[in-house]
């Protein structure tokens, strides 16, 4: 008895090992990594994990805090990511349970008759006798089907697209918090927009009143008033422009938390955000691997890897078990006493010999994998690209809000002396006022400046994958009621 074990045990062995025969083991292809971006800042050897970073909490604004907790608890594309696992999780269940047999209840009745001849005397038309007969059955009826290789298979399966949903889930967040913080970055620099540049209007309006004083006195020319009014009207034609930008802003936050369209309250002012050092110095390789998108494509391979395993399971024998057990009556009239107990066993093993189409599920099993394989490699190469690309777009805006802000500063310095010459004597109220208008252009320029900067940084934190697991009691499913 107990050799006879072991040889069971060996060949039970040799199939689970010759498996793989069939269903390729899966290794993540290696792809180097770089060592440094563009903009010179290194990838080190690390584990530091950034995925549950609260970044936008460093940039120190309250509003921009509650409006990432809201899209994070509300929004409905990461409740639809969450049914997504909900109904993932559902599927690896039943592959895990299609290892258990099955039990049902089993009744029912059944009524008959024959018909008696006699063959052997005369043969009258009608002289035909009947006999009747009915009975009752019930009791339960197991039953186990499987194919050992396939309910390896499909669970591996189920596993893998259990781990694709979580990414997508994760993908989701990500993408909801870039958009939060490049909306609400954005809403800032439309609403300082508006005052600024209704603040140059007023200044072009007061500018052209003491011109047509002067007109009036004979000290001006008319043609200047008519210019002025040239400058006037396009400043104003901005007005309808920047207050259909805040609508719609404001509308696409208000969908991305979950609520219908409308204003929101910003207390906070654009010049007050804190974004100094807020950049890593240096990325941990970690983030690399730790991108959903990344996460996905790996996962998409796991799956092609297990589908060629479902195609090669079908090779292998399928074994069915079924029986009866319960009572039988001869009698309708006597269900509730059965007269007979019964039972009955019944098995079948089946596999394919001649299947060709099987074999060409096997080829396109493969060939999936094989687009799989390079996609992944393409993914992760793109990855390389959009983090390199991001942070080279930072340490650019870095630049051009620097030189933008210098522009800014010499705008507002050529004001202070027109407005101090004036004080003195030595200048006119138009100087001052022309300064003026110079410098509210240069605060328009300053305010894209600094939008633009907001941006990158947030496109930073998006490549990098930061933030996408933080917070995650907040965006429990929800029930529908």
């Amino acid at each position: 008895m107990r050799k006879f074990s072991v040889i069971n045990l060996s060949i039970t062995a040799a199939l689970l090992s010759g498996c793989a025969l069939f269903s390729p083991a899966y290794n993540k292809p290696v792809i180097e990594q770089p060592t440094t971006t563009r903009s010179g800042i290194a990838i080190e050897s690390s584990d530091v994990d950034l995925s549950k970073m609260e970044w936008w909490k460093k940039v120190n604004d309250p509003i921009l805090n509650q409006l990432m907790i809201l899209a994070l608890t509300n929004n409905a594309q990461i409740q639809t990511a969450h049914g997504n696992i909900m109904q993932a999780q559902a599927s690896l269940k039943a592959a895990q349970y299609s290892w258990l047999p099955t039990l049902s209840g089993l009744g029912g009745g059944f009524v008959g008759g024959n018909f008696l001849t006699d063959v052997n005397s005369s043969y009258t038309p009608g002289a035909i006798t009947s006999s009747g007969f009915n009975g009752a059955f019930g009791g339960f009826l197991p039953s186990y089907s499987f194919n050992v290789f396939a309910n390896i298979s499909q669970t591996k399966l189920a596993k893998a697209t259990l781990d694709m949903q979580r990414a997508a889930y994760n993908a989701t967040r990500l993408t909801i918090i870039n958009q939060i913080s490049n909306g609400y970055f954005t809403l800032l620099a439309q609403k300082k927009q508006l005052i600024v540049q209704q603040q140059q209007i007023d200044d072009a309006k007061e500018l052209r009143r003491l011109e047509a004083i002067q007109v009036q006195k004979g000290a001006a020319d008319l043609a200047d008033l008519i210019s002025y009014d040239q400058t006037i009207a396009g400043y104003e034609a901005n007005l309808p422009s920047i207050e259909n930008s805040i609508a719609q802003t404001e509308n696409a936050i208000k969908v991305l938390i979950n609520q219908n369209p409308g204003p929101i309250i910003t207390d906070g002012s654009i010049d007050k955000l804190n974004i100094e050092s807020i950049i890593p110095a240096n990325i941990p390789s970690s983030v690399l691997k730790n991108r959903p998108d990344i996460i996905q494509a790996e996962d998409s391979l796991k799956i092609a890897n297990a589908n060629i395993a479902v195609a090669n399971s079908k090779f292998f024998p399928s074994i069915n078990i079924t029986g009866f057990a319960g009572g039988m009556t001869e009698a309708l009239s006597t269900l509730l006493n059965m007269s007979t107990g019964i039972w009955t066993i019944v098995g079948v093993a089946s596999m394919p010999i001649i299947d060709a189409a099987t074999y060409e599920q096997v080829d396109a099993a493969e060939g999936g994998y094989y687009a799989q394989y390079y996609s992944y490699i393409n993914t992760v190469k793109s990855a390389f690209q959009n983090v390199d690309n991001n942070l080279t777009n930072k340490a650019n805006m870095d630049k051009v809000y620097n030189k933008t802000y210098q522009s800014y500063q010499l705008a507002d310095a050529n004001y202070k002396i027109n407005l101090v010459q004036y004080n003195v004597g030595n200048a006119a109220m138009t100087n001052v006022l022309q300064a003026k208008i110079s410098l509210d252009g240069a605060n328009l320029n300053l305010i894209q400046a600094k939008a633009q900067q907001l941006t990158a940084v947030s496109q930073v934190f998006d490549a990098l994958a930061v933030g996408y697991a933080a917070e995650s009691e907040l965006s429990k499913p929800k029930k529908i009621k």
